[in-house]
């Protein structure tokens, strides 16, 4: 037997699926295969659909709130025809829906859909990290000045422009905020969950932390001081130990590093 001849039935059955996927993903518009039995089809429409309904419903239970469950539907229906995954893991699903919000901007949404959408994916990726805040090598009971500061390692910021920890089926903001926050989400070494909205100073001291591995608390809160031009620096370095603190506290920070 031939090598083309060996080649076909590889090539009629990538066909075949071609078309059954196109099916799936928008039965309306795009026709059956003929050669598969509908009542099986109709079983694998169901499934897809459901699948995707029940993922995002748990990944993006604040916006699944929000949204009536025609436009709900349809939202569903608008990923499965128009996106296309770059990832084929169940645990990526979110970012791949966040990315079609992003892409799209599908109408008949809230303004801040987008950006809870991030938020709530946030959530998940905190929830699912595989860090684990409880093993992290770090002296719980260092000086946080003198030593480096060890970051939470399942901690995630993000800036937005909308009260995103604030809505609710009954808090739907009409307008974005005046000035961007920042929030921080974790998980403490309990596995229980910490979300913490940040002022801008608090933000960029995490941020330094995080930059600067070798770095005492000293000297971030130093270069904060000099960054801010501030006319007492000492008040500056005081008022962020005691920010250090309150971070140690919420187990953003996880205390200092051991090999000093």
């Amino acid at each position: 037997m031939s090598r083309a001849t060996d080649s076909k039935p590889p090539e009629r059955l990538l066909e075949l699926q071609r078309r059954f996927a196109g099916h799936i993903r928008d039965p309306d518009d795009v026709a059956a295969p003929g050669e598969l039995e509908e009542r099986r089809l109709a079983i694998y429409r169901r499934l897809f659909f459901g699948t995707l309904d029940n993922l995002f419903s748990k990944n993006f239970p604040v916006l699944r709130d929000i949204i009536d469950d025609d436009r709900w539907r349809r939202l569903i229906r608008e990923f499965m025809v128009e996106h296309r995954a770059t990832t084929p893991m169940f645990t990526e699903i979110g970012r791949e829906f966040v990315r079609f919000l992003d892409e799209k901007r599908p109408p008949g949404l809230p303004a801040f859909a987008l950006e809870l959408a991030h938020w709530e994916y946030l959530e998940t990726c905190v929830r699912l990290a595989e860090a684990d805040p409880g093993t992290v090598p770090a002296d719980r009971n260092g000086d946080l000045l003198a030593g480096t500061p060890v970051l939470n390692p399942t901690l995630r910021l993000a800036q937005y422009h909308w009260p995103v920890h604030e809505i609710g089926p009954h808090h739907q903001p009409d307008s974005p905020l005046d000035q961007a926050i920042v929030l921080a989400a974790w998980r403490r070494r309990d596995d229980k969950p910490g979300f913490m909205r940040l002022n801008q100073v608090t933000a960029r001291l995490i941020t330094l932390v995080d930059e600067s591995p070798d770095a005492s608390g000293r000297a971030i809160l130093e270069r904060i001081a000099q960054e801010l031009k501030a006319p007492d620096p000492a008040a500056v370095v005081q008022s962020g130990a005691d920010m250090l603190a309150r971070l140690d506290d919420r187990e953003i920070v996880l205390g200092t590093r051991k090999d000093q």
